[in-house]
C-alpha cells in the first residue's frame, strides 16, 4: 500500500514520546497545466489510500494533522484523520500552514516552464541554486524553514500519552529535506512516492531526522 515505508519508520520509533513526519500527499490527478500545479486534486484511489494510511497508525494516543494550503494536501489530511479516528485515536486536524506549502515558488509560470524543460532535474538545479531567485526561493532557506516549523511543533508538550504530528506537504519539499538533512539524493533513492516522507523525533539532546534506516545527529537548534 502507499505509505507503508513511512508507517514502518514511524512504528520503529516506539521509544519516542512524540514523533513527527513531513509526508507527501496521496495520489493526485496529473497536472494538466504546469503553470497551475496547485489545481490537481486527489484521485479516488488517493483519497482511499489516505484513509487506509490513517487506519494503520498505531502506538499513539493522539494525532495532529497539519497540511500545505494546496487542496490535495488538505484532502489527504482529512482522509488520514478519518482513518485514524476510526482506529480509535484522538485526532486534531490543525489545518493549513504556509511553512509546509509552496509559497516559495515565486513565479508559477516560469517554474512550470522550467520543470517541463528539465523534468526531475529541475530539483537538482534548484538544490544547486541554478534556478533564478526570482522564480523560486533558496532551497537551504526553505529546508530550514520547514525543519524549524516541524521541530517547534514537535517540542510542544504532548498533553499526556504519545503524540504523532503529520505534516502533509509536497514531493519537492520532502526531496529537499531528504537531501539537505540526510544526504539522500533522488537520483540514487528514487523520486518520493505518495504518502512517503521524512520522520523526526526529539530527545534531551535535540531533534533528529529519519528516512528509512538513516538518521541524523542532533540538528542545529
Amino acid at each position: 500500500m502507499q505509505g507503508h515505508e513511512l508507517l514502518e519508520t514511524i512504528a520503529g520509533l516506539s521509544a519516542a514520546p512524540a514523533v513527527a513526519a513531513v509526508m507527501r500527499h496521496a495520489a493526485r490527478h496529473p497536472i494538466a497545466n504546469p503553470s497551475e500545479p496547485t489545481l490537481a486534486e486527489l484521485t479516488p484511489e488517493g483519497a482511499k489510500a489516505a484513509v487506509e494510511f490513517g487506519s494503520r497508525l498505531t502506538g499513539f494516543d493522539r494525532v495532529r494533522l497539519f497540511h500545505s494550503p494546496v487542496k490535495r494536501c488538505g484532502q489527504t489530511a482529512a482522509g488520514i484523520a478519518q482513518g485514524a479516528t476510526a482506529a480509535g485515536l484522538a485526532v486534531e486536524l490543525v489545518g493549513a500552514r504556509e511553512e509546509i506549502g509552496v509559497d516559495y515558488i515565486l513565479d508559477l509560470v516560469e517554474s512550470g516552464r522550467l520543470s517541463v524543460r528539465h523534468g526531475d532535474a529541475f530539483v537538482r538545479l534548484w538544490v544547486e541554486e541554478k534556478i533564478p531567485a526570482t522564480v523560486v526561493r533558496s532551497p537551504r532557506a526553505i529546508a530550514a524553514r520547514q525543519t524549524d516549523f516541524v521541530a517547534a511543533r514537535l517540542r510542544e508538550p504532548t498533553g499526556g500519552g504519545r503524540r504523532l504530528d503529520l505534516h502533509v506537504s509536497h514531493d519537492w519539499n520532502i526531496i529537499l529535506l531528504r537531501e539537505m538533512l540526510l544526504e539522500v539524493r533522488y537520483e540514487e533513492a528514487g523520486w518520493l512516492t505518495f504518502l512517503d516522507g521524512v520522520a523526526f523525533t526529539a530527545d534531551t539532546v535535540g531533534v533528529r531526522a529519519i528516512y528509512r534506516q538513516q538518521m541524523t545527529g542532533p540538528l542545529p537548534a
